[in-house]
């Protein structure tokens, strides 16, 4: 990961950050490996926000909550498809 930002790097420039993108790119890349290519990762984007119980991302057993997810980063999920296209 990142190692060379200081502590207090807003997490606003870490998500932007080039060499954070190219080191969740490399974990993709692994995780790809395992699974068919309809399974795969195609596209992401890294997201300020954390997925918390509290904020209602995630469930007590650490699952995500998908339908809250997908309002609360709608914007996010629909630049991906539209990069796609």
């Amino acid at each position: 990961m990142v190692r060379k930002l200081p502590a207090d790097t807003p997490m606003s420039e870490i998500v932007r950050d080039p060499r954070m993108r190219a080191d969740v790119q490399k974990a993709v890349d692994h995780a790809n490996q395992a699974v068919s290519r309809a399974e795969s990762i195609r596209a992401f984007t890294l997201v300020e926000g954390e997925f918390t119980e509290d904020n209602g991302l995630l469930t007590p057993s650490m699952k995500v909550k998908r339908q809250a997810a997908m309002a609360a980063y709608a914007q996010q999920i629909e630049a991906l498809y539209a990069a796609g296209r």
